[in-house]
């Protein structure tokens, strides 16, 4: 039987991306004389400051480099083969949001299948409550990409963000992020602002008064303590103050942000917000990376190159189709091949891929890709 060493391990995955890169002619991106190209070999470390003028000289480097790893700036330059960012000559960059399941609790007792649909879950919210939502961004201005390994990337590719600063970049990702968002910023954000536009503070608003409501109403509004909400409904019954006798509850839901000023909060109403403001972090915040949000340098992955830890694709994906997309089929690299190769895993394998349930104690025989994958991700050995 025959065994792989490192180097003919090494050499053989080179040969699969190699035979990838030949027979995918979609592997480009837009702008590309412009962009840095930077690259890890399957047997060294991070090249880069590479200039390809056009997808021949992209084709060329492809066959001749069979990277592990593809990236490209997220910057345009004049120059992007210096060495020296100062004499690249930058000239503008995509905003890019990373997604990863490094930044969401709990990922660590996840299996590989579920992180990727909890990852997903934080890529829909981040499009819909934010991009589409609170920021207004047309979807034919958002490029939105399988990472090939647990996440998903989406670049702004407009104008409006080409010259935006790193401090600029940085209050968008604040703003997905829920950064800074508490009871104490909330009550100084109302407290100087109508109730106008679309935003944390705005939909805070909209929910702790939806509960006041609620709760005069007899419902029963889930997760607040019998204690806060007899005080809520005996505060709300007392008059607004000494001179005007109407109660609180007769004019609170006709009021904007100025009832924070206006209806003298007791301490019962400001835990009922705190509370609400904090289960509304937990339900729509999405963790990002931010550092890859805010660095007008970085380098992200190259649009369908294969990722060097999973042999899967950086798939493009239409914005209204990530409900349905599944990474463990539609990334799977056809052009590499499904003949049978033997794999020794390293701990029991039960995981769906491209359509097929898989259920590996110790020995089997798996199509290349799937091999590939089980290699690369250090979840087995080919033998």
């Amino acid at each position: 039987m025959y065994h792989f060493l490192p180097l003919e391990v090494s050499n053989f995955l080179r040969e699969m991306f190699q035979r990838y890169y030949k027979n995918n002619k979609t592997v480009y991106t837009e702008q590309l004389n412009t962009r840095e190209i930077g690259y890890i070999p399957f047997d060294g470390t991070m090249t880069r400051h590479i200039a390809l003028k056009n997808s021949v000289e992209l084709q060329n480097f492809l066959m001749g480099a069979a990277p592990r790893h593809l990236y490209h700036s997220v910057a345009f330059y004049d120059y992007p083969e210096k060495r020296s960012m100062q004499d690249k000559k930058w000239k503008g960059a995509e905003y890019v949001f990373d997604l990863d399941a490094d930044h969401i609790p709990g990922a660590d007792k996840m299996g590989y299948e579920q992180i990727l649909l909890e990852v997903k879950k934080h890529t829909q919210r981040l499009i819909d409550k934010f991009l589409l939502g609170y920021l207004g961004i047309d979807p034919k201005d958002m490029k939105l990409f399988f990472s090939g390994a647990r996440g998903y990337h989406i670049h702004l590719d407009n104008d409006t963000f080409y010259q935006m600063s790193s401090n600029q970049r940085r209050e968008i990702s604040n703003l997905v992020r829920g950064e800074g968002i508490s009871i104490k910023t909330f009550l100084s954000a109302v407290s100087n602002a109508s109730l106008l536009g679309k935003g944390w503070v705005t939909d805070i608003d909209r929910r702790f008064t939806d509960t006041i409501s609620n709760l005069m109403n007899g419902t029963e509004p889930e997760n607040i303590e019998p204690k806060i909400r007899e005080e809520i409904i005996e505060s709300m019954e007392k008059p607004i103050n000494s001179k005007d006798k109407r109660r609180k509850k007769d004019i609170y839901p006709k009021l904007g942000f100025e009832k924070y000023k206006t209806l003298n909060f007791g301490p019962a109403e400001k835990t009922l917000l705190e509370s609400i403001i904090n289960s509304f972090k937990r339900e729509y915040a999405v963790e990002i990376d931010e550092p890859v949000s805010t660095d007008i340098h970085r380098l992200i992955r190259f649009p369908f190159s294969l990722h060097g830890k999973t042999g899967l694709m950086v798939k493009r994906i239409e914005i209204e189709n990530l409900k349905d997309f599944n990474p463990l089929i539609d990334a799977v690299p056809g052009q590499i091949g499904d003949s049978p190769l033997k794999i020794r895993v390293k701990a029991p394998i039960d995981m769906n891929y491209n359509g097929i349930r898989y259920k590996i104690e110790q020995e089997e025989s798996v199509p290349t890709n799937f091999a590939i994958f089980l290699v690369l991700s250090g979840r087995g050995n080919l033998y």
